[in-house]
């Protein structure tokens, strides 16, 4: 018995995927002969109800793409408000709040004087 026999080799993992056959042309085919006969009232009872799921996604990624503006637009003002924080809490701590708070009043009191 040897140092190897320790240690279980692992086993292979085998990829094993059965092809399916796929139509695209006659899914939409079907599609349309099913909205065509839910346009005319004709009810099959055979037939299952199967949603769309492909037309769906698609409509959900166009509208989430349109609001990737606004998001974008959204993050850049929150860049904008977090830099401009940074900012003044970077100018109280150079100046000391005593400073800070004596410049705020004394901009106060000139505005009074002005109007």
């Amino acid at each position: 018995m040897g140092f190897a026999s320790f240690f279980k080799k692992p086993e292979y993992k085998r990829f094993n995927i059965q092809p399916r056959y796929w139509d695209p042309a006659k899914e939409e085919r079907q599609d349309r002969e099913r909205r065509m006969k839910s346009e005319l009232g004709i009810k099959d009872e055979n037939e299952e109800y199967i949603p769309n799921i492909k037309g769906r996604m698609r409509s959900e990624l166009r509208h989430k793409h349109m609001d990737t503006s606004s998001v974008r637009r959204s993050s850049n003002i929150r860049l904008l408000l977090i830099f401009i924080i940074l900012a003044l809490a970077a100018f109280i701590y150079i100046n000391g709040w005593d400073e800070v708070l004596q410049k705020i009043i004394v901009g106060i009191e000139q505005l009074k004087s002005n109007r």
